[in-house]
């Protein structure tokens, strides 16, 4: 699982990064046109996301941060579907196949940590 976690955070931090630089560099390019610049909650929201899930990740033992990146996950998964379905974004899939690895490493760390804990 600890391969697991390493894989998953690498992917996570690599795509959030590339996300963040090429909203930046699309900002300018629009601006430039004369077009306006894309909304900071359709960039701030899914770095949020993005940032609960890689917290879960490097910290699995907390039960409620596991259950607020779920909760977080969800809605990752409902914004993908959404630009799946307005923009016609098929590069969603592949945020989709990730959550759904996300979720099959959030059932494993709720089965590995007891109550208790976190």
């Amino acid at each position: 699982m600890l391969a697991l976690r390493w894989i998953m955070g690498s992917i996570l931090v690599f795509l959030g990064g590339g996300f963040a630089c090429l909203v930046m560099v699309s900002n300018g390019f629009r601006r430039s046109l004369g077009a306006s610049p894309v909304h900071v909650l359709f960039v701030a929201l899914p770095m949020i996301g993005m940032a609960l899930l890689l917290a879960a990740l490097i910290a699995p033992t907390h039960r409620a941060l596991l259950h607020v990146a779920a909760g977080a996950a969800v809605l990752l998964v409902g914004f993908a579907i959404w630009q799946l379905i307005a923009e016609a974004a098929v590069v969603m899939w592949w945020g989709l196949l990730y959550l759904a690895v996300w979720f099959a490493f959030y059932v494993q760390a709720l089965k590995a940590t007891p109550l208790s804990a976190g």
